[in-house]
């Protein structure tokens, strides 16, 4: 379809008439339970995504209060509203929970309700999952505000650089919450990632390649990428963190070879990235709502994709330029602010892009274009701003000043803020069924554009006059009084907005007029389903012939197509293949259940009682397992045939690709009876899973190895007059995880023949590799010749042992556990006897062991 053309839409997918038994058969089967256990085992993707984005939501009204608190405080000099320690947990408050708590989970929340019904698909991949992990986010906020409110929380800043996080100046419980905070949410996020790229890749339309997917599912898609590549430093430092405060580690000690600069290239290696995590799925708000208000397909489809992944790319190369005050070389800097210009590239094109669109476009001026518009201005300045700070030379002088406040708060707040707002505008329709007030809503948009402009720009005249950031008062005469006091005014401004907003939600939730399923004349799939969506989501599942499937021109040769076969009566979902997404499978997925939030429970109690009892992680993780085999042990009522969805009477034809249509004047149907309900390897979405859990593994290894070369280049000498572990040790767990590859891959092979005997004789096998390398590592623990509290040398030697143990233990269980099913499950056929998943982690968690071995037993002894 030609970009030029103007796009009217049409009513595409509404396909057969399934009659409405059918339809109430779909609805019983889809919908969460009822009653209040019902609500507590949801796993329908709108259910909780609806849960996520309000929790985040009420998180970030509570960031918005902080935020008052301060800039009351700063509005006039040397006021007294709040004292110094007080305004210091405030601060880190505040940036905690809009980094954390806030910015990056509601991207993945809405995504979360979205990306299902643009893609054409009932459910998103791992609904259980999905839960687990908004329960394991809810938890880990209000540990951090359950400490705040006792008197606990951290103050040493969101960034919580060491050593003023450290054991010996961050005294209390307060840092201890907040790092272990960051692995709640991390872990949140990761699993997150996981279920919308294993949804995205797996579970399209059939017909939607990838060259058809909406860009805000593409920005969902690259966005989650970064996640899993990002997360792990965090989470690594932060559990670095954590242990130097409680069992005495000395990561970041430089008296016992440890380095504080080490924290903040392992913070800000995630840090620089997660600004993208935040932006880039803004870009995509814009994406959706910037064609269906002017009216028009999207210019430069190929352009606005490749500018996503470069930007993602680009993202990972500029966390340096956080710390050009620093130590870094000259040399090195000089990249960093190359970097930091050249990523400039890829968001100016989709900009030239968007304004391509708009400008040839018919617009449709109403609220959620507003916040679009005003993301133009807001996104240049702070663009601009970020260049300059990119600089190395003058980023020198302007790094500890208001500038960065300022340029920081354009960057997230009006970056990625202003589109959301928009963005709720736009589907509030979709999700409630009501209609917000176009009134109010202007309303809100002038109060948040003027507010926070007011705010935010003189924080730039500020910082250039020399006020220091981080400060909770100053004194009068430095001429800075009458900018604070307008920074204040204007955060009351945008607190006044805030609240316009929340009365208008209140206001249609109660009594808002009736949205129709397309208010807005939109393109994309969800708006061809009702407002708001049932449970199961489609009816017929669609098959899309183009980029704007609800816009496609109409004529002799327009066809609506749908997917004809799945069940009505059972959880029966269509994978399809991921580039072109073909039909591949019928699957059933799991019935709601409430052990993800049992396991979010085993979970929470781990992490909070480790902060008290570190040995918690040992006795805490026998419920988490037990909680966990629950939650995945296979019933026979969820492996059912279910009845298939009959659809009105068609003629049989077989079109290219052997798929079998039926056809009716001009209407098709591609029916997926025939399609296996089972299949090996990377047709199945398990195996996809345990992909993405390879690559944080190995992003968490890959940073740990190196941990280990930049403390060694931090120290004159190495490994700091200890010797290394006993070669031997290690050289005989090498011979045996390598031994254990042969059982590994004999049972996947006896599996994929159909040999259930065979697939368990050789996992007993390789389980019992698994426990000879255990027996072997226990007994090399008890005779390290290196304390992990003696210095940095013993502290990553036993991280690293540490790492890989606790993955080998992990995988272990995981065999035992489908060894034992396939000696004792009352399941038949081939569909229950697949290895694939444990086949390929085991391959992982053998190969991740050799770059290990090589640093901790052959490095040391090198001089390397």
């Amino acid at each position: 379809m030609a970009d030029h053309a103007e796009l009217k839409p049409s009513r595409v997918f509404d396909g057969p008439d399934v009659g409405d038994e059918a339809r109430a058969a779909l609805e019983r089967t889809w919908r969460d339970p009822p009653g209040f256990v019902g609500a507590l085992s949801a796993i329908n993707h709108k259910t909780i995504a609806r849960r996520f984005i309000a929790t985040t939501f009420a998180f970030f009204l509570a960031a918005g209060l902080l935020a008052l608190a301060m800039r009351t405080q700063l509005a006039v000099p040397g006021n007294r509203f709040v004292g110094a320690d007080f305004y210091n947990r405030l601060f880190t408050m505040h940036g905690t929970t809009m980094m954390f708590l806030f910015a990056v989970p509601v991207m993945q929340a809405v995504a979360g309700y979205l990306v299902p019904l643009m893609i054409g698909a009932r459910s998103v991949a791992f609904p259980r999952m999905n839960a687990y992990a908004y329960w394991v986010f809810l938890f880990g906020g209000l540990t951090l505000y359950i400490g705040f409110a006792c008197g606990a929380a951290p103050a040493s800043g969101w960034f919580s650089y060491v050593p003023l996080a450290g054991p010996d100046y961050a005294t209390g419980k307060g840092s201890d919450i907040w790092a272990q905070m960051i692995t709640f949410t991390e872990l949140s996020a990761l699993l997150e990632a996981i279920v919308l790229i294993t949804t995205i890749l797996k579970m399209r339309a059939p017909g939607m390649s990838l060259n058809r997917l909406p860009l805000f599912v593409w920005a969902t898609l690259v966005t989650q990428f970064m996640v899993l590549f990002a997360m792990p430093a965090i989470m690594l430092a932060s559990t670095a963190l954590i242990l130097d405060r409680l069992v005495g580690t000395q990561f970041y000690n430089p008296a016992l070879g440890g380095d504080v600069l080490l924290w903040q290239h392992l913070f800000w290696f995630f840090g620089h990235p997660e600004v993208y995590l935040i932006f880039i799925p803004a870009l995509g708000f814009l994406s959706a709502i910037i064609p269906t208000f002017a009216r028009r397909s999207i210019v430069g489809y190929p352009a606005m994709v490749l500018a996503l992944v470069a930007t993602a790319f680009l993202a990972f190369g500029l966390w340096v330029h956080h710390m050009f005050a620093t130590s870094v070389p000259a040399l090195g800097k000089s990249f960093f602010t190359a970097a930091s210009v050249m990523i400039a590239i890829p968001s100016g094109i989709q900009i030239f892009c968007w304004v391509a669109t708009l400008a040839t476009g018919r617009l449709n001026l109403k609220t959620p274009l507003l916040f679009v518009l005003a993301f133009f201005v807001i996104l240049v300045l702070g663009g601009l701003t970020g260049v300059m700070l990119g600089s190395a030379s003058l980023d020198l002088q302007l790094h500890d000043t208001y500038f960065v406040v300022a340029h920081l708060h354009y960057v997230l707040l009006g970056g990625a803020v202003f589109p959301l707002f928009g963005a709720f505008f736009y589907w509030f329709p979709k999700m409630t069924g009501r209609l917000l007030d176009e009134t109010l809503g202007r309303w809100q948009f002038w109060l948040f554009f003027v507010g926070f402009n007011v705010t935010f720009f003189p924080m730039h005249l500020l910082g250039l006059e020399g006020m220091p950031r981080r400060v909770w008062t100053y004194p009068a005469g430095m001429g800075w009084s009458g900018m604070n006091l307008a920074a204040t005014i204007g955060a009351w401004t945008i607190g006044a907005s805030v609240l316009l907003f929340i009365v208008n939600v209140w206001r249609a939730w109660r009594r808002g007029a009736p949205a129709t399923a397309d208010p807005w004349g939109g393109g994309t799939l969800e708006w061809s389903v009702g407002a708001p969506p049932p449970a199961h989501n489609f009816d017929v599942l669609p098959v899309v012939r183009g980029r704007d499937p609800r816009w496609e021109t109409t004529g002799p040769d327009a066809r609506i197509d749908s997917v004809s076969g799945l069940a009505a009566d059972a959880r029966e979902v269509l994978l399809t293949t991921a580039l072109d997404a073909r039909p591949d499978l019928r699957m059933l997925f799991p019935s709601p259940s409430l052990w993800p939030l049992i396991a979010a429970l085993a979970t929470t109690l781990l992490f909070i009682d480790s902060i008290f009892t570190p040995s918690a992680v040992i006795w805490g993780s026998v419920p988490v397992a037990i909680a966990l085999i629950a939650w995945f042990w296979p019933r026979r009522d969820d492996h059912a045939t279910a009845v298939s969805l009959e659809l009105p009477p068609w003629d049989a034809r077989v079109c290219e690709g052997g798929e079998v249509r039926r056809t009716c004047a001009s209407r098709a149907t591609i029916d997926v009876r025939a399609l296996p309900s089972f299949g090996f390897g990377a047709r199945s979405p398990m195996w996809w899973a345990t992909l993405g859990l390879m690559l944080i593994e190995g992003t968490v290894f890959a940073i740990a190895v190196v941990m280990y070369f930049y403390l060694r280049s931090a120290n004159a000498t190495w490994p700091l007059n200890a010797p290394p572990p006993d070669w031997r040790w290690g050289t005989l767990n090498t011979f045996v995880l390598l031994a254990s590859l042969l059982p590994n891959e004999a049972a996947r092979r006896a599996a994929n023949r159909g040999d259930r005997a065979g697939s368990r004789f050789w996992l007993s096998v390789c389980l019992g590799f698994a426990l000879v390398f255990l027996i072997v590592r226990a007994v090399e623990f008890t005779a390290l010749n290196v304390s992990w509290y003696t210095n940095a040398y013993g502290s990553i030697v036993w991280l690293l042992l540490g790492l890989h143990t606790t993955h080998l233990i992990t995988d272990t269980v995981d065999t035992a556990v489908l060894a034992v099913l396939l000696f004792t499950g009352p399941f038949e056929g081939r569909r229950f006897v697949d290895t694939s998943e444990n086949a390929v982690y085991w391959y992982f968690v053998v190969l991740s062991w050799l770059p290990i071995y090589a640093v901790v037993y052959l490095a040391p002894r090198l001089q390397i």
